[in-house]
């Protein structure tokens, strides 16, 4: 992301020295593959209360509205409660299954990465982006052509999965510590970001007032990653740790973020 030089981490993962990105040695661009019944869970349910926090967000920011683009928008869920708020809502989804029950839903959906679709600069009040960055093919530039399709002063929205947390899971996983259990509670893609990481590659993209925290946890166990544990035992151990992340965030004084996932927002 940055140009630095990257070392091996542990196996088959590799990181920056500078910008800490620690990233996949061989990449992996499908679209997911959940089991049956998953997908409405995943896209909707679990994510009802983050997606009503960042509306309300939002909302305080542009009191008028205006036009706002969900990128990785799925099924439209995230554009159908923007919509119903008075926001001009658009998404980009890649993966055509999900793109078309947006289309259905009425939504304009782009099918381009967005680095790549030559969408209209300076176009849109707010972005929101839930999850992705994770998976592209190249970040850093999907956040500089986000930092163009934004107008100034506008407002970009991001839930990321924090590396600081899942990277000590992954190697406890690779250890097989949580085998009796059926779990597999670690989430890593192709990139996985830190704090300073997404704070590093929104400022070389032209953002300004950079705040992050934690992100609350979707709700229950929407992927199936709790094993034996169940849904309920799961969600309400995602919930405590949120609690605890945000207990360490306030006794370093904001320094220390552990959450599972990370919010970040930013302006151009």
């Amino acid at each position: 992301m940055c140009g630095g030089a990257a070392a091996p981490l542990v196996e088959g993962l590799y990181e920056c020295g500078e910008c800490r990105l620690v990233f996949r040695a061989e990449k992996y661009f499908g679209a997911p593959a959940y089991k049956p019944g998953l997908e409405e869970g995943i896209y909707g349910g679990a994510k009802a209360v983050l997606f009503r926090e960042t509306l309300d967000f939002l909302d305080r920011a542009f009191p008028a509205r205006g036009r706002l683009l969900d990128i990785g928008c799925a099924g439209g869920e995230l554009l159908a409660a923007a919509a119903a708020r008075g926001w001009r809502a658009e998404g980009v989804e890649l993966d055509r299954t999900l793109a078309v029950k947006a289309l259905a839903r009425g939504f304009k959906t782009h099918l381009n990465p967005v680095e790549d679709d030559g969408l209209e600069g300076g176009a849109y009040d707010a972005v929101t982006v839930f999850d992705v960055f994770s998976q592209m093919k190249d970040p850093a530039a999907a956040a500089k052509e986000l930092s163009r399709l934004l107008k100034p002063g506008g407002i970009i929205y991001i839930r990321e999965f924090n590396a600081a947390f899942h990277l000590p899971l992954y190697r406890l996983e690779k250890a097989g510590f949580f085998k009796p259990f059926g779990a597999s509670p670690s989430i890593i893609h192709n990139f996985n970001f830190r704090a300073e990481t997404l704070r590093a590659m929104l400022m070389r993209s032209g953002f300004r007032e950079i705040r992050i925290r934690n992100s609350r946890p979707t709700s229950g166990d929407p992927y199936r990653t709790g094993g034996r544990l169940g849904g309920f035992l799961t969600g309400a151990l995602k919930v405590l740790y949120y609690w605890l992340a945000q207990a360490v965030w306030f006794l370093t004084f904001g320094r220390v973020y552990a959450g599972s996932s990370l919010i970040v927002t930013a302006r151009k």
